[in-house]
């Protein structure tokens, strides 16, 4: 799957600005582009139930982004409910959180629902079944194209 836009925020100076409530898995960056004067940013995952500011994972914390710069976070990943926020000294900055679907963590809900592949009977369920024959399992998912086994 493509990297795709996943928010934009453009916020007041020293204001915590939701860009993004994740609703599955993506690994993910932060893109800060400062079109005025000198700044500080930060960029930070408020984790799905956190109820203390001790629990939030901070990508960027108080970063000096010069004017007319850029810059990007680590990537970072985050989970089903995850919230992401920016926050910047001056009103000049710019914020685009980019990502990826993280399929690898849910195969099942990305398999079409197949009968009947060397005797497994719903192939929906693939990634959860069992097999003592782990050659025969391989060979169900070079067929399938998954690629999970490797």
């Amino acid at each position: 799957m493509a990297i795709q836009r996943m928010g934009i925020a453009n916020p007041a100076s020293n204001t915590n600005t939701l860009i993004f409530t994740s609703t599955a898995g993506y690994l993910t960056s932060v893109i800060a582009t400062n079109k005025g004067a000198a700044s500080t940013v930060r960029a930070w995952v408020v984790p799905n139930g956190a109820t203390l500011s001790s629990q939030h994972g901070y990508m960027l914390y108080n970063v000096a982004l010069p004017a007319g710069n850029t810059i990007e976070s680590h990537r970072f990943a985050i989970s089903t409910g995850d919230t992401v926020y920016v926050s910047a000294s001056t009103a000049d900055v710019s914020f685009s959180l980019n990502g990826i679907y993280d399929s690898s963590a849910s195969i099942d809900t990305h398999l079409n629902q197949t009968t009947n592949v060397h005797g497994i009977a719903d192939t929906a369920n693939l990634a959860t079944l069992t097999t003592t024959n782990a050659l025969n399992t391989r060979l169900i998912s070079l067929e399938l194209g998954l690629g999970i086994f490797d």
